[in-house]
């Protein structure tokens, strides 16, 4: 059947011989078989949805029908409840039997709902119901995604945020740190600037080894918040301890009498070795005397306690303090004392009056520092700025 077959077209006195083989026979047949079975299948499905077609159009038909018949029901009934209560405004309606043939066409109605429930797959309560739960679902669903992306919105802002806050914080502390290290070092300066006086005398004065702080001991942990960021939490700590040092320093330098107590003065003796104003003599003075106008302010420049406020002959009246931290200071020759013996002073306050009492030649300020009871230039911590 599949032999091989030649096929001979003569035209003009010439003839052509074509070979067809027995592959491409059995191709041919293969092809023809696909090619009517397909057209056999497209013409069986063009058949089969026309009547499904022509079914569901049927089927939509008698819904109309149904809902179109219900309406106008629904409208008669409606029409009728209407007058009813408009007879029954008016008094009219004295019998049952209307009310019953009201009650019969909303049975009829609810009839044909049912049926028409019954009949439809898509009106059926519990297809109903699993739709509506699948709809809520769904919403839920939505709802709870759009609720996320508006969370992770908010956390990359909030993430944002933290981060330049992170780097204002740490700006901050390099500011802090700056103004806490000039701090330290103008209280250095002011140290090193009264040590040189205190030195001549063979003394010197740490403020670690002087201060009045509790005995205690132990390595030092400042108290400060920790935070994740670890850079930051390093800074922190640096600029925690550097607060913290110069907190302790001036606590301690409080006690320390650092500036000019007069106002306004000019030195009129120094410290040392001098020619005494009365006899000529060589002597040793141990403060300074700083000339003033009779009345001027007499400030203390440390706090302390009033150890002594009387008269003490050469020096006339005279104050004295001690601000501990072996530091004591004297004021003599003065006009007028204001404070008494056994009062507390701050830095700053006001003691007394320039005056010329005693063994003086004018009006003017006889000023002592005395350091583990020897005395030492005053100069020095006049000259000397916090």
């Amino acid at each position: 059947m599949f032999s091989n077959k030649e096929i001979i077209f003569r035209s003009g006195g010439r003839a052509k011989v074509f070979n067809i083989s027995s592959r491409l026979q059995m191709f041919l047949v293969v092809l023809l078989i696909i090619v009517g079975s397909w057209s056999a299948y497209s013409y069986y499905m063009y058949n089969k949805s026309d009547q499904i077609i022509s079914f569901k159009d049927r089927e939509l038909d008698e819904t109309r029908d149904a809902y179109v018949d219900l309406m106008t029901d629904f409208v008669a009934i409606h029409r009728n409840i209407s007058s009813m209560f408009t007879l029954i405004d008016e008094g009219q309606m004295q019998d049952e039997l209307n009310i019953s043939r009201y009650k019969q066409q909303a049975q009829v109605v609810e009839e044909k709902i049912r049926k028409i429930a019954d009949e439809q797959e898509w009106l059926k309560p519990e297809e109903l119901e699993e739709k509506t739960t699948l709809r809520d679902a769904l919403l839920q669903r939505d709802r709870a995604v759009s609720e996320r992306n508006e969370l992770l919105a908010k956390i990359e802002i909030l993430e944002e945020n933290i981060k330049s806050l992170e780097e204002t914080e740490m700006e901050i502390l390099n500011r802090v740190g700056k103004l806490s290290e000039k701090e330290m070092t103008k209280i250095k300066e002011a140290v090193s600037t009264i040590n040189k006086s205190i030195k001549k005398q063979n003394k010197y004065f740490n403020p670690l080894a002087n201060s009045k702080k509790d005995s205690a001991g132990g390595a030092y942990v400042p108290d400060v918040p920790v935070v994740n960021n670890a850079r930051l939490n390093q800074k922190l700590q640096e600029v925690f301890a550097q607060i913290d040092d110069v907190s302790y320093y001036r606590e301690v330098m409080k006690s320390v009498p650092i500036g000019k107590p007069v106002w306004s003065y000019w030195l009129s003796s120094s410290f040392g070795h001098r020619s005494d104003p009365f006899n000529k003599k060589s002597a040793t003075h141990k403060g300074v005397d700083l000339a003033s106008n009779k009345g001027n302010k007499v400030k203390t420049m440390a706090k302390g306690k009033v150890t002594r406020s009387s008269w003490n002959g050469g020096y006339g009246n005279m104050v004295e303090i001690d601000h501990g931290n072996g530091f004591k200071t004297k004021y003599a020759h003065l006009n007028k004392a204001y404070v008494k013996k056994g009062a507390y002073v701050n830095p700053g306050d006001t003691i007394g009056e320039v005056g010329s009492t005693g063994r003086s030649t004018g009006p003017h300020l006889h000023y002592e520092i005395l350091y583990n009871g020897t005395p030492v230039d005053p100069m020095a911590f006049i000259k000397a700025q916090l």
